[in-house]
């Protein structure tokens, strides 16, 4: 098992965003357990930055997307919803870490924190309150704010649709020109859909150690995101302690 961590921010104030991902490799004894022990810190370390970029990419891209957004939306974004579904795809297109991030919903919130519209159909977001279901995201409609990160859980932002799940949302604030709050850029993503996304690129990863280290058989792997005292693993995963 292995972690690996990096700062969150919320304003100046430090968050940590703490991902733990543990490889469970299959050996029929003792020696094949040692030996898939180290095939799985392998796999973690190779992990590690994939993580690492995966968030930066949200860090650095959501600030300059907020004002792409910005320069997009009308001046009552909710009077046409299509268009600003139009207008949330041209910001991440016109971004490229938002482009290639790997948020699982980009949605542009009121400044009530009630969603009006996401770039994904269909759109379960909707009509639904990102401020209510992450409170520390509150900060994100002060004067001057900029990127706020929380954790939380929302219902309609699962990865996966039975079992516990957790997600962990970036918000920031689209301002006019003249700093009118407009709304706000959301995105993130639940803990097991993007444990599952790291699962499918370790199997890739476990692929050329079979082939390497000329192992008999593929062993079995999981991968866990994990936050506090809980992990969280793909869709088909057996529970954990």
């Amino acid at each position: 098992m292995m972690r690996s961590s990096a700062p969150a921010r919320s304003q100046s104030k430090p968050l940590v965003l703490a991902c733990a991902l543990a490889a469970s490799l299959a050996g029929a004894c003792e020696d094949d357990g040692k030996v898939s022990q180290k095939h799985a810190a392998e796999l973690c370390a190779r992990l590690a930055p994939v993580v690492a970029e995966d968030v930066g990419q949200v860090r650095t891209g959501l600030p300059p997307g907020s004002e792409k957004l910005a320069a997009l939306v009308d001046t009552d974004p909710g009077a046409d919803l299509l268009g600003l579904q139009r207008a949330i795809a041209g910001a991440r297109a016109s971004v490229k870490e938002l482009l290639f991030a790997k948020g699982t919903f980009f949605s542009f919130a009121d400044p009530s924190g009630t969603v009006l519209r996401s770039e994904a159909d269909p759109d379960m977001l909707a009509n639904r309150s990102v401020l209510a279901s992450f409170p520390e995201l509150r900060k994100v409609v002060e004067p001057n704010s900029g990127l706020v990160e929380a954790f939380g859980e929302m219902q309609e932002m699962r990865g996966v649709r039975n079992g516990p799940d957790l997600q962990w949302v970036a918000a920031h604030p689209v301002r006019a020109s003249g700093g009118e709050l407009k709304g706000l850029f959301v995105t993130g993503w639940s803990f097991r859909a993007y444990a599952y996304r790291l699962q499918e690129a370790a199997k890739r990863d476990i692929a050329e150690i079979v082939k390497r280290d000329r192992l008999k058989s593929e062993p079995l792997l999981y991968v866990f995101a994990w936050k506090g005292a809980k992990a969280y693993g793909g869709p088909v995963t057996p529970d954990v302690n």
